[in-house]
């Protein structure tokens, strides 16, 4: 679950309304024994409203399949250390994973993230934001390492992290859907 939850943070971090038809694009390759997570969806909000969806982290639980908890503790401006638990569906059955990030944000631009503990041999990666035509590109990049003996076989790993990512990322995008149209105070232009 750790690794939904990372990408969920990844997902941490989450992002805003797509238009109805869209769907995320979602690839997970294998290296060795990491896995490399891409996933992206253009939403159809400003860079800075699909950054504070991102970064409202206590929020995630609320609409992200799969994330149980989230507790974060600012740092710095620019810093915050999450603790998060969630799970994910292997098969039949409900992994609970849990993981500490460290992240590093940087406003309306990107997320950079990295495991400092947890269920997973080790997590990192970024969300990046980019303002497009149709509104704000989301894409998350993350590489994954299970630790030996983890319950989520790696042979079925791929397949898990492709639906959870995907789950994910559609959540996303239903979420600001429903926050696109209310005012959000640190993305009103000052005139």
């Amino acid at each position: 679950m750790r690794l939904c939850l990372v990408i969920l943070l990844l997902l941490s971090s989450l992002p805003v309304a797509a238009q109805a038809n869209v769907k995320p694009v979602v690839s997970v390759e294998r290296e060795d024994s990491i896995f490399k997570v891409h996933a992206s969806i253009v939403l159809p909000v400003t860079p800075c409203i699909a950054y504070r969806l991102l970064t409202d982290y206590k929020s995630l639980p609320g609409y992200i399949p799969g994330m149980l908890q989230i507790r974060d503790k600012r740092i710095s401006p620019t810093r915050v250390d999450i603790w998060q638990e969630g799970e994910v569906e292997v098969l039949f059955f409900r992994v609970k994973l849990v993981s500490s990030l460290e992240m590093e944000e940087i406003p309306e631009r990107r997320i950079i993230f990295k495991q400092s503990e947890g269920d997973l041999e080790s997590y990192s990666g970024e969300w990046n934001l980019l303002k497009t035509r149709e509104g704000t590109r989301v894409s998350y990049n993350a590489a994954i390492t299970l630790k030996q003996g983890q319950f989520i076989p790696a042979f079925l790993a791929k397949t898990v992290l492709e639906n959870e990512v995907g789950k994910r990322f559609e959540a996303l995008a239903k979420e600001s859907s429903k926050r696109k149209n209310k005012v959000v105070p640190e993305c009103v232009p000052v005139k």
